[in-house]
């Protein structure tokens, strides 16, 4: 699964084909009754935020997507089929929004499975990469609007050599982990339905049900609990705001950048073995070393000793919402210290701990921390928080044919002021990938912040967990010399 940018979205010309509701089920929408189910604080921080976005003229709609594909013309009945399917099982497609009469309140309503019927649109054909990619921006913004249900845009750029399937999604109905679970269904349908047969898919649990059992825990939580206390400490700690990103990237305060998406790939499929089993060797997991490794990259760069973060942390707790689409995230911190750290396993400790916290800080959802925070918490910038993310694709439902079918996640092109980092762990390695603003000095600090982060990781499987002062590439030596000086790895 490769994480991308849209601006390096550029799917070879072909015919498109969408499919779209039809006019039954649109004009279900109008009179659908107003659903009980409370939105989740996910939701409501984000169709407040795209309410204020569409009201002042900013750039809004931050869609996420995926694309992948499929051998030869694409077969358009089987397609349309596993479209109609994947709406069918999923409430968190199936739930839109709307806002009151008095405009004050966002009402949700939820359309009843055997209400959902597509229609294939009519063909068009685009004899350019630049021609086709220019469409799907104006059709990815446009279709997605989380106040125009349904907000999804399905196609296939179908061509005899090949064909690319797209889909692109309001964040109010799935996260990272239901974009790897939305391309393992789809491509499991089409197959299915190709054959003739239906999908064996397993029962889908409801992303409905997390909006309840997520409000109900948010209103047993006050301003006492330890929780808030360890959210309002480590709120302080950044100048009672959310952490930015650690390294200067040339952002100047109250400006914006358009944004790209650096990637690398730090580890290959057999350094990944080795150093997931000295993190265990450790005591740790492989996230915690890679975060390790973070923190002693940023120190050789500015000299900083504490690495503090947000991680974003899954809320699948019930075995039914592993193949649920909606947006299963809280967002948790993570604060670790180098201060008489004296080898990498120092370190990866102080890591792992961190970690840990966070997991139990993840039981206690994070925009409830930060209405509870009140004064003590500012935003101080358009992107509310920097974050590293961790995944292991392998471990996803059909993880192990990502690579067979070239799927991509993808995110909308807008402007940003501060930067977010996903590490993916995946068939080929692990992979870094950072979203940041285009600034004149942006590319160049990550890309020795990324050469750091491989350089450490290279010397902890030379030099296993032994001290930082060994002759392999010492502690001092990590910290204090160019990036250019250390062995390389392979990219």
């Amino acid at each position: 699964m490769k994480p991308i940018s849209f601006l390096d979205f550029r799917p070879d010309p072909g015919t498109v084909v969408e499919w779209t509701v039809s006019r039954d089920t649109a004009a279900t929408v109008p009179c659908a009754p107003i659903d009980p189910i409370p939105l989740s604080y996910n939701q409501e921080l984000h169709l407040r935020t795209s309410l204020v976005a569409q009201r002042t003229g900013l750039p809004g709609n931050p869609w996420i997507g995926i694309s992948f594909d499929l051998e030869g013309a694409a077969d358009l009945d089987a397609l349309g089929h596993a479209f109609n399917s994947w709406m069918e099982r999923h409430e968190a497609l199936r739930s839109g929004f709307r806002s009151s009469d008095s405009g004050d309140e966002i009402e949700r309503f939820t359309l009843a499975a055997d209400s959902i019927e597509l229609v294939q649109e009519p063909e068009s054909f685009f004899d350019s990469a630049d021609s086709l990619h220019d469409y799907l921006d104006e059709r990815f913004a446009a279709g997605t609007d989380p106040f125009a249900w349904p907000p999804l845009v399905l196609g296939v750029v179908s061509r005899d050599s090949g064909s690319t399937v797209f889909v692109a999604l309001d964040h109010t109905a799935g996260d990272g982990y239901s974009l790897a679970l939305a391309v393992w269904e789809l491509e499991t349908s089409y197959e299915a339905f190709l054959g003739g047969g239906i999908p064996d898919l397993p029962e889908t649990g409801s992303f409905l049900e997390l909006c309840v059992a997520e409000r109900s825990r948010g209103a047993t939580i006050t301003a006492e609990d330890q929780a808030v206390s360890q959210w309002r400490e480590f709120v302080r700690a950044s100048g009672g705001t959310a952490p930015a990103f650690p390294l200067d990237l040339g952002i100047i305060p109250g400006q914006a950048w358009p944004q790209s998406v650096y990637n690398r790939r730090i580890l290959t499929v057999a350094e990944a073995e080795v150093f997931d089993a000295v993190c265990d060797q450790g005591g740790a997991g492989i996230f915690a070393g890679i975060l390790a490794a973070m923190a002693i990259s940023v120190h050789s760069m500015t000299g900083e000793e504490v690495f503090r973060t947000i991680t974003p942390a899954q809320t699948r707790r019930r075995p039914a919402w592993r193949h649920a689409m909606g947006w299963f995230v809280t967002c948790t911190p993570v604060e670790f210290s180098l201060e008489g750290a004296n080898s990498f396993t120092d370190v990866l400790r102080q890591a792992q701990l961190s970690t840990q916290r966070a997991l139990r800080l993840a039981g206690f959802p994070a925009l409830r921390m930060v209405e509870l925070l009140g004064d003590d918490f500012h935003i101080s910038r358009r992107d509310f928080f920097s974050m590293v993310s961790f995944s292991d694709y392998r471990t996803m439902p059909g993880g192990d044919r990502h690579s067979e079918w070239n799927a991509s996640t993808m995110g909308r092109v807008t402007e940003a002021d501060d930067s977010h980092v996903w590490v993916s762990r995946q068939h080929d390695g692990v992979h870094v990938s950072i979203r940041h603003p285009v600034t004149p000095t942006a590319t160049g600090v990550l890309d020795e912040y990324a050469h750091r982060i491989q350089d450490i990781l290279v010397h902890v499987l030379r030099g296993g967990s032994q001290p930082m002062s060994s002759d392999a590439v010492g502690w001092t030596r990590l910290c204090s010399h160019p990036a250019s000086s250390l062995p390389r790895a392979a990219a």
